[in-house]
Order: C-alpha cells, then sequence, then structure tokens
C-alpha cells in the first residue's frame, strides 16, 4: 500500500511496538516511519494479576526491527513531534507506546490511539479488570486522541463476547489481540468515515490502577460476569 504511516513509540522494545510493526508488514504498508521517544523507567507496577502480555516475540532492538522490515526509524524527543508531522504528510499516525501527549501536539494532528476499553463506559487504567469489577461492556475503542483521556473522534470499536470455555486470561489475550487487529485496520477504516462521532466524557471518570484489594476479588468477580454475560 501507498499510503505513507507514522508510529509513534517508545526507543525501548516493548510487545505493542513489536506486534504494530509486524501486523502493519503484513497488511502491506511499506512507507513506515518510526519515530522513537525516550523510554523513561518508572517503578515498577506491582499488579497482582496481570492481564496484558509483557513478553517479546522477538529478541530485536526496535532499530534492528525496523531496518529488517525496511522501515525508517527516527530517534526523537516527544516535544520535536509536532514539528515532525508537520513537515512530513502522514496518511495516519498511530500510537504503539507513548505516555501523555504535548497538547500542541493532539491539538495540530490526527493522532489514532487503541484503547483496551470500550467507551465511554470505561477509561483510563485497568479497563479490562474495571469493566469484569463493574460489571461493563468489555471490547476495544479505537480513537483520534484528544486533550482529555480516552477521549475524542471515534473510529471503529467493537465488543468482546465472553465464551463457556474461557478463562480471564483466555479473554485477556482475545482482547489484545483485537486491540492490535482494530489499531492497523482503523488506517482504512478512517478512509470510509464522513462524519466521525464524539466520545462523550461526562458518562464515566478515568480509572486509576485497580488497587490490590480489589484485585485479590477479581477471579471472583469474573466468575460473576461470565454467568451474566455468557452467549
Amino acid at each position: 500500500m501507498n499510503k505513507k504511516i507514522a508510529v509513534i513509540c517508545y526507543d525501548h522494545p516493548t510487545r505493542k511496538i513489536q506486534e504494530v510493526m509486524l501486523r502493519l508488514k503484513g497488511k502491506g504498508y511499506h512507507k513506515v516511519d518510526v519515530y522513537a521517544i525516550p523510554f523513561v523507567p518508572r517503578k515498577p507496577i506491582q499488579a497482582l494479576i496481570t492481564h496484558r502480555p509483557t513478553e517479546l516475540l522477538l529478541t530485536l532492538e526496535n532499530d534492528q526491527l525496523a531496518k529488517n522490515l525496511d522501515y525508517t526509524y527516527i530517534k526523537k524527543e516527544i516535544g520535536e513531534l509536532d514539528n515532525c508531522f508537520t513537515e512530513n504528510s502522514y496518511h495516519s499516525i498511530l500510537i504503539a507506546g507513548a505516555g501523555l501527549l504535548p497538547e500542541q501536539l493532539v491539538s495540530n494532528h490526527k493522532i489514532i490511539n487503541s484503547h483496551p476499553g470500550y467507551l465511554p463506559f470505561v477509561r483510563g487504567l485497568d479497563a479490562l479488570k474495571w469493566a469484569v469489577y463493574e460489571n461493563l461492556p468489555i471490547g476495544v475503542t479505537v480513537h483520534f486522541v484528544d486533550k482529555e483521556a480516552d477521549a475524542g473522534l471515534l473510529i471503529i470499536q467493537e465488543k468482546l463476547d465472553i465464551a463457556l470455555e474461557d478463562t480471564f486470561h483466555t479473554l485477556c489475550f482475545k482482547l489484545w489481540n483485537l486491540e492490535m487487529q482494530l489499531l492497523v485496520d482503523s488506517i482504512e477504516k478512517v478512509d470510509t468515515i464522513k462524519d466521525f462521532i464524539s466520545l462523550p466524557t461526562d458518562v464515566t471518570e478515568p480509572h486509576r490502577r485497580m488497587p490490590r484489594i480489589k484485585e485479590e476479588k477479581l477471579y471472583l468477580k469474573f466468575e460473576e460476569y461470565k454467568n451474566k454475560n455468557i452467549k
């Protein structure tokens, strides 16, 4: 495909950037610029239950993977991205790893984010865990980012049904795959939408990390959720 794509990621290898780059190549995108911003180590999150894959698909640094895929790898500070995207014409800009983006950047450019929650009902962190705990829809929402968390213009979203044989962790894996798939699929989807819908922010407040006292009840909550929502 001739569409020129930009990808924002950290300069540290993660499962998400590897999957995004590989899926873009698999879909036939060849003109891809990978913008790597500095990864700032944070205090490890002591989650009781891991719900997102962390193991790498390949033991490669991001620059080597980009080279192998014939993509352009560009290291930049986050404050330099606004000028980079202004100077280059991209069909789509995808987030494959980044913290909060500067307000000026998201105001000046249409940047696509995939959120592992069904907006506007599950905003913020640990979306799957909170959806299970509060009996909310489980799904993925891909949208143009806004200055507010998990808001902006809707591109595509899909609910994830729960099956009889599902465990909490099989559901996590299915949700992850759906998130990666819809992020890459959104590039083509954007061209089919005439009027974008704005995601409301007054339905719920963004969640924080789920506290341990609630995580301890999560498997029990999952069984309750499953009994209520199984198809």
